[in-house]
């Protein structure tokens, strides 16, 4: 069987490579591959890549075979095909770097400050639950249905059997009781209430 372009006239060989044959594809692959990845190489600096779009613009090809009358039919949907692959290329590398870009400002703006407000709210929250388990079972009981599962006064009323006033007081005390147990951590508190309104006044 015939296997190189030369072997055929054009039209043979384009008849040939329209019926799927792929000696046809390869003669047309080997006259034309260098001259699309000269093209692709332009704009695309990565060999690797613009192997890998020339590679996808040949599958396209083989993909539309049928459609094609002449050499020069070919040779323009392979520059139409490569070079939207490049534009492509392009557009999807700028979004990339624009987004790297964006999460490198917004660690380098963010983390810090994220980290060292998670960190002293991770201290204050071991402190309370701390003093939430010196409290009466009962109230410590209503704090944790009011404040980790965000239950209202009428419903924990109703899953407790206990009247809506007394979940109310049984609230008002356990604060009181966090307030007097937490007042030598004031500052902490203070700190982490500053951190969280957005850093006002900090260098």
């Amino acid at each position: 069987m015939k296997s190189h372009f030369t072997y055929y006239s054009e039209p043979e060989l384009i008849q040939r490579f329209a019926t799927g044959e792929p000696a046809a594809f390869r003669a047309i692959y080997k006259q034309l591959y260098l001259p699309v990845f000269r093209f692709v190489q332009q704009w695309v600096n990565n060999i690797e890549d613009a192997e890998e779009l020339t590679a996808d613009t040949f599958v396209k090809l083989w993909n539309n075979r049928d459609r094609f009358e002449t050499l020069d039919y070919i040779r323009a949907f392979l520059h139409v095909t490569a070079r939207n692959a490049c534009i492509n290329f392009l557009k999807q590398l700028r979004a990339k770097t624009s987004r790297q870009k964006e999460l490198e400002k917004q660690l380098t703006i963010n983390t810090e400050p994220d980290f060292v407000v998670h960190e002293i709210r991770q201290e204050l929250m071991k402190l309370v639950y701390a003093e939430v388990e010196q409290m009466p079972k009962k109230m410590k009981e209503i704090f944790l249905l009011s404040y980790a599962e965000g239950l209202k006064p009428s419903e924990i009323a109703l899953r407790l059997n206990l009247s809506v006033q007394t979940i109310q007081n049984q609230k008002a005390n356990a604060i009181r009781l966090l307030k007097i147990a937490l007042a030598d951590k004031s500052l902490l508190l203070a700190l982490l209430i500053w951190l969280e309104s957005g850093y006002s006044g900090l260098a």
